[in-house]
């Protein structure tokens, strides 16, 4: 049987949904130690910076797939 070939889009699309939010969480803690003294609770900065990456690559996906 002859394999299928692969869709470069979707894989470009999988790795994206996982690096969006890593690089979400990523800027959110740069944030933080940037602007220390802002924040009572980093932990808000960091989540929040990985939520707001999975909502855009939830939206990518939408968008190009």
């Amino acid at each position: 049987m002859a394999r299928s070939p692969r869709n470069r889009r979707d894989d470009a699309l999988t790795a994206a949904s996982y690096a969006l939010p890593v690089l979400g969480g990523l800027l959110g803690v740069a944030y933080v130690n940037v602007n220390y003294t802002d924040f009572i609770n980093p932990v808000w900065a960091i989540g929040g910076g990985a939520v707001l990456g999975w909502i855009a690559a939830r939206l990518l996906r939408r968008v190009l797939g």
